[in-house]
């Protein structure tokens, strides 16, 4: 699967990827040729004479050549005037090397985070609801990571191999015989490298799965800090979170061992491959100057070697992370909702749901019936209150209003057109929400307000937050509407944040506006306030309002009640409370709570009223 990856990153960056490889190749003939010099250099100084060339091997005798050019007096100091610029060269080359794959690290890296980013958008909401937060940080931040790394271990291995090939060259000149011995007990090494890299693929998927663990730990640490310590759970939340790193940590200390272990276990046979050249040359006849030129070489090339089964180990390793990342890259059957193409129409007539299901599915594939053959409309210009117990499936019509879900059967309309045909983006731009649970972004209070419309003015800004009765507060803030308030909004209150996010919706002007239980964490004098600024809009915009609270429907034009996925009743506030049905109980059962002190006896209508309703 990695080579897939070097294939598209060949496609996408081929000339840079070629001077990577030449600068290799360059690096490993120059680093041959300056140990090579070894052998003019010793003859220099075993011989006073002018150099031998022939007993010493066709290297000799050629670079024997170049350094009689000097003369016997200068001989010495054009040899290593050569070295030094061989070894001046290399260090060049090394240098422009290492700069080329930090630049092309980073570009291949940044690439494939924004590949996996825009994946994530473009993907099935439903995806998002069953797949852990910590399991898609981790693939994002650290398996895409080590997927780069992957790439350019290839791309290494390439390098390896040149500088194998050239120093194999050198070698063969100097002693062909010598080299076809190194040839194949090397190849006896590499064999036993190979039975370590089984059980390496196990242990490097293991370790993917545990570091998707502690991230999903981590982020449950971090959204659940308040409850932890509200209910004194710090101890337990520590335990697990140690446990899930101490496996994570076993599992890297085996893979330590055992790749340190193998790299020992080479060290002790290169030395034999050593002691036996030695003993073969000495046998073979070959020339003091080219056997130590050529151990030379032959330790020059042990590393290069061993980084090829090192290589080899670490791509096993990283199989696990290349198909985490592949995985979340190839989410076609995860597909966002299919975008129509037709326009939008003037918003004339009504949202219509004729006869829709909807069942949620769970992670393990269950499926959870949400709405049971539904049937409603919301006029536009109107306001429709959505109320029910929760369960009913109140939420559940947002989720499809907005097509983050489809339905299971049925169909909603908008002017009488398929929701499913209209262009979905130009459809979300219409719509903005307000809900129960306050989406906030780290940064400052002005930014998440107009983050509905980044093109709104300053003073569009701060009329939606008077409207959302935030305005006051903002003002006190040290650095008022550049005030930075933390991740999800964290430094403010749940008021503060979610009128905020009122504000944020009201901003977006002529659409159609969403409450979802969009004032719950409002005390009842700033609701009232926040709906005094909704009448100055009501009849101008389509408002749908989805509250508990029934004194949050008191505005809406129709009431439509919600009871186990079904419409129960729907009617106008004052003629479903003379009905007496369920809307007309629940309106009662929130009264008690004002109008009777005494909890026995709150507790027996109340209990008499919930039986009713159920």
């Amino acid at each position: 699967m990695v080579w897939q990856w070097v294939r598209k990153a060949l496609a996408e960056y081929p000339w840079q990827i070629a001077a990577l490889l030449a600068l290799g190749f360059l690096s490993s003939i120059a680093d041959g040729l300056s140990i090579s010099l070894l052998i003019p250099l010793l003859s220099t100084l075993f011989h006073s004479a002018e150099l031998v060339g022939s007993d010493e091997g066709p290297v000799a005798e050629a670079l024997g050549k170049v350094a009689n050019l000097a003369g016997t007096e200068n001989r010495l100091e054009l040899i290593a005037g050569l070295i030094v610029a061989l070894v001046t060269l290399r260090a060049i080359i090394t240098f422009l090397n290492g700069q080329l794959v930090t630049w092309l690290s980073g570009r291949m890296s940044m690439s494939l985070r924004a590949q996996i980013h825009a994946s994530l958008l473009g993907v099935d909401y439903e995806f998002i609801c069953l797949t852990d937060n910590g399991k898609l940080i981790n693939t994002l931040d650290g398996e895409s990571w080590k997927v780069t790394h992957a790439i350019f271990s290839v791309f290494d291995l390439f390098t390896n191999i040149c500088m194998i090939l050239a120093f194999t060259c050198i070698l063969i000149l100097i002693s062909w015989p010598l080299t076809l011995i190194v040839i194949a007990l090397v190849g006896l090494v590499s064999i036993f490298r190979r039975l370590i890299d089984g059980r390496t693929r196990l242990l490097g998927e293991k370790i993917v799965r545990a570091s998707e663990d502690l991230s999903v730990r981590a982020c449950e640490l971090l959204d659940s800090m308040r409850m932890t310590r509200a209910f004194g759970r710090e101890a337990d939340a520590q335990r697990v979170y140690e446990d899930a790193s101490q496996r994570l940590f076993n599992l890297e200390r085996k893979v330590a061992t055992l790749g340190g272990g193998a790299s020992a276990t080479q060290e002790v046979l290169y030395a034999l491959i050593v002691a036996i050249i030695l003993l073969a040359a000495v046998s073979l006849g070959v020339g003091q100057a080219s056997m130590i030129a050529f151990l030379a070489l032959l330790h020059r090339l042990q590393p290069h070697v061993k980084a090829i089964d090192e290589t080899r180990t670490s791509l096993v390793q990283a199989t696990g992370s290349v198909e985490a990342v592949a995985n979340l890259l190839n989410l076609e059957q995860w597909s966002d909702r299919a975008n129509g193409t037709q326009a939008l129409p003037p918003f004339e007539d009504a949202i219509r749901f004729q006869d829709v299901s909807f069942s949620y599915a769970g992670k393990s594939r269950e499926r959870r019936n949400a709405l049971d053959h539904i049937s409603f409309e919301i006029p536009f210009g109107k306001t429709t209150a959505l109320v029910g117990a929760s369960g009913a499936g109140k939420s559940t019509i947002t989720n499809l209003i907005y097509r983050f879900h489809d339905p299971d059967s049925g169909q909603i309309s908008v002017d009488n057109v398929s929701l499913c045909d209209l262009d979905l983006t130009s459809w979300r731009r219409r719509l903005a929400i307000a809900g129960q649970d306050t989406d906030l972004i780290s940064g400052t209070v002005g930014q998440n307000i107009s983050y509905s419309r980044p093109e709104a003015t300053e003073e569009e800004i701060k009329e939606a937050a008077r409207a959302a009765d935030i305005h006051d507060f903002i003002q006190t803030l040290p650095n008022g509407y550049d005030t930075e308030i933390g991740e999800r909004g964290l430094l403010l209150s749940g008021g503060q944040r979610q009128r905020i996010e009122l504000a944020r919706a009201l901003l977006r002007e002529d659409s159609i506006l969403i409450l979802d239980e969009a004032t719950n964490a409002l005390d009842s004098l700033t609701e009232a306030e926040v709906f005094k600024a909704l009448e100055s809009i009501q009849g101008k915009r389509t408002i749908i309002i989805i509250a508990h609270r029934l004194s949050t429907t008191r505005m809406a034009d129709e009431v439509i009640v919600l009871s186990h996925g079904k419409v129960a009743e729907h009617g106008s506030p004052s003629q479903l409370f003379q009905q007496g049905g369920i809307f007309s109980k629940m309106v009662q059962l929130q009264e008690l709570s004002y109008l009777i002190n005494d909890p026995v006896m709150l507790a027996s209508e109340s209990n008499a009223i919930s039986r009713q309703l159920t």
